[in-house]
């Protein structure tokens, strides 16, 4: 979903200012009155790529750090311990959503004398859009829906409609429990679940926009998963940027596909995503790592930029640099 907004563009030297260059995904946290190293690594959650314990092990570091913590401290969203109400209140919702795109009522509905070919700034944009939503989404009556009721239908195919593949974070997990170490979150389940789902089914922004332009971010959305077949050939791309286990090329990677690499996003729902969560996240680790030595596994863009895990524990006067290996 992240993915999915619109991106500005930032330069480099952002990434080099807090991370640098040809490094990879482990760090080692310390000095601040800290009794032993910790770690931060950026992992990738890896949706259209099956990652294997092989490639978990091969990121350079990775196992030698892993004997040396106490706890690893993953995202809220990868905690797969649900309780049974969260679960079962998350599929009322999307029940619930889906019930109302199946029978849609009239906020759904196009006005009478409304067409979408008008609304499209050239004929081929409404040709790419009309193909899509009558073969690809199989209705040949799609123009009788406005597009706020495409914008959500589409996410919803994005969020919930693509094939899936084994997160790195997934593989982690399982290596941690495996190895005796303690699965800890640095943020609840619920906090993360119910900020995306909500981001999923609210039409707020999307009701202040004209029609014109809901057509236009339709369009948008429609040519983004046309030209990458699905959305997973993206995400498989990705992965394998991230494998190369190089900022830099990550960060030049990203800015190649139009997307902000780090927290510097001027889009409110990505900087939500990123860099508010890194500043929530901060006391939960500082008081881990007080503890013990812990491993902070977080996604690899919240190590990216300006405003990053990094530059915020070096901020707290902490030492954070590449991992050493003895």
């Amino acid at each position: 979903m992240v993915l999915l907004t619109s991106m500005s563009a930032v330069s480099q030297e952002n990434a080099v200012d807090t991370t640098g260059c040809d490094v990879g995904w482990l760090w080692e946290i310390s000095g601040n009155g800290l009794q032993k190293k910790s770690y931060l690594f950026g992992t990738c959650h890896g949706e259209g790529h099956n990652f294997t314990r092989e490639e978990l092990l091969g990121i350079s570091g990775l196992d030698d750090a892993l004997n040396n913590v106490k706890a690893v401290l993953f995202e809220g969203g990868m905690n797969t311990e649900i309780s049974k109400a969260d679960s079962a209140a998350i599929i009322s919702e999307v029940e619930k959503t889906m019930k109302n795109l199946a029978h849609p009522g009239a906020e759904y509905m196009m006005p009478e004398g409304k067409y979408y070919k008008p609304l499209f700034d050239t004929v081929a944009h409404f040709n790419e859009v009309n193909k899509f939503l009558y073969y690809q989404m199989k209705d040949p009556e799609y123009w009788k829906k406005n597009p706020r009721y495409w914008l959500t239908r589409m996410r919803l195919y994005m969020a919930f409609g693509m094939r899936r593949g084994t997160p790195l974070d997934v593989k982690l997990k399982q290596e941690t429990v495996k190895r005796g170490i303690e699965p800890r979150y640095v943020e609840e389940r619920d906090e993360i679940g119910n900020s995306l789902f909500s981001k999923i089914t609210d039409t707020s922004v999307i009701d202040t926009m004209s029609m014109k332009e809901q057509v236009k971010s339709l369009y948008k959305i429609v040519h983004y998963v046309i030209n990458n077949d699905s959305v997973n050939s993206y995400f498989q791309a990705f992965a394998n940027v991230y494998l190369q286990n190089d900022t830099c090329m990550m960060w030049q990677y990203l800015d190649r596909a139009g997307f902000v690499a780090g927290a510097e996003s001027e889009d409110d729902d990505d900087h939500e995503l990123q860099y508010d969560r890194n500043v929530k996240w901060i006391p939960v680790i500082k008081e881990n790592i007080t503890v013990s030595p812990c491993m902070v596994a977080v996604g690899c863009r919240h190590l990216m930029g300006s405003e990053s895990l990094i530059a915020l524990l070096r901020r707290e006067g902490y030492t954070v640099e590449p991992f050493k290996k003895k």
